[in-house]
């Protein structure tokens, strides 16, 4: 047999193994599926529906609209409460009320309002149970753990009255307050 022959025999069989070594695994796996057997269910937040007192003056005494009136000076509020349901693990949330729109009212721009808010153990508002909440300082309203706990809030109307104040619709005008929404917002705290 020739070298040529030799050498080229040798050459493919040097390649075969070559090419057999590279293309064997070097290494053991295993792939098993995981069961996560796991329900997952999103909680609520809800305010429900509001009970609502009358509007009252200053005084205390009812405010009957359509008759009565206010003048600089008054203030009307009205007290609503919300049993809150919140329900799910870390749940925060925080509280906003919308001032009342007052559509073609020189009124609008005079009266002032603000909401208070407090979160009671119960239905009732007796002074015990009760937590006031400032959600203007930026803090948590409630959380899961008020589920069942019952969100009042006092709506304040106010015209206001002395020097500086401009109550220039000179009387005589009529103002219909649009709905009020009270805004249970979720936060995302750190867990």
């Amino acid at each position: 047999m020739r070298n040529s022959i030799k050498a080229a025999l040798a050459a493919t069989a040097g390649g075969a193994l070559l090419l057999g070594g590279a293309g064997s695994l070097a290494y053991w796996s295993d792939a098993t599926e995981v069961q996560p057997d796991t329900t997952l269910t999103s909680g609520t937040l809800d305010l429900g529906a509001p009970t609502c007192a009358s509007w009252k003056l200053d005084d205390g005494s009812d405010f009957t609209t359509g008759s009565d009136t206010i003048v600089p000076g008054d203030t009307l509020t009205r007290t609503c409460q919300f049993q809150i349901s919140a329900v799910g693990d870390h749940l925060t949330a925080q509280l906003t009320a919308n001032p009342p729109t007052m559509p073609d009212s020189a009124l609008e721009d005079e009266l002032t309002f603000s909401a208070a808010y407090e979160i009671d153990t119960d239905d009732t508002d007796d002074g015990s149970g009760e937590t006031v909440v400032d959600p203007d300082a930026g803090a948590v309203a409630f959380s899961d753990t008020d589920d069942g706990s019952y969100l009042r809030v006092l709506f304040t109307v106010a015209f206001p009255f002395g020097v500086g104040v401009d109550n220039d619709s000179n009387g005589a005008v009529t103002a219909q307050l649009d709905a009020i929404t009270v805004t249970a917002t979720q936060t995302n705290t750190e867990h």
